[in-house]
């Protein structure tokens, strides 16, 4: 059985002084509605829709860093992909089981959008970034941080 359900979210970063440029790019000259980010992530960046159904997301991050020549690639740009497991406990056990280290991450949850998400990130073998989350459920149901 595998263990990723679906794919949750694409995450494109950009450096700082290309936020506006790329909310133009993505909402604009792509098209895709802008929705809004979760309470937990701040406002810098932005979270477009990129289709309904199934639900799957784009999310523009703001490179850690002061400009294009200022990012280390390796520590501060955040592309990842984010994958949706059933049994996110399940899940972490057995990248533990394999060696691979988990990268803790608080949840994400949205008040205005009700929803709540356990997560934690590991990287593959080349290096990518991928985010492990458990499937969105009311923010309601759970206790507020």
């Amino acid at each position: 059985m595998a263990l990723i359900k679906r794919v949750d979210h694409l995450n494109v970063q950009v450096p700082p002084e290309k936020e506006d440029e790329a909310k133009v790019f993505y909402g604009d000259l792509m098209g895709l509605k802008q929705l809004k980010k979760p309470d937990s992530l701040g406002p810098a960046g932005g979270h477009f829709c990129l289709s309904e159904d199934p639900w799957y997301e784009l999310h523009l991050g703001i490179a850690r860093g002061t400009s294009v020549a200022d990012i280390d690639i390796q520590n501060q740009l955040r592309n990842h992909l984010a994958f949706q497991v059933d049994d996110l406990a399940d899940a972490r056990a057995k990248f533990e089981a394999a060696g691979v280290e988990i990268i803790e991450a608080g949840a994400a949850y949205s008040e205005e959008r009700d929803f709540h998400q356990e997560r934690f990130f590991v990287r593959d073998p080349g290096g990518n970034l991928l985010e492990i989350l458990e499937p969105r459920r009311a923010y309601d149901a759970v206790p507020h941080p």
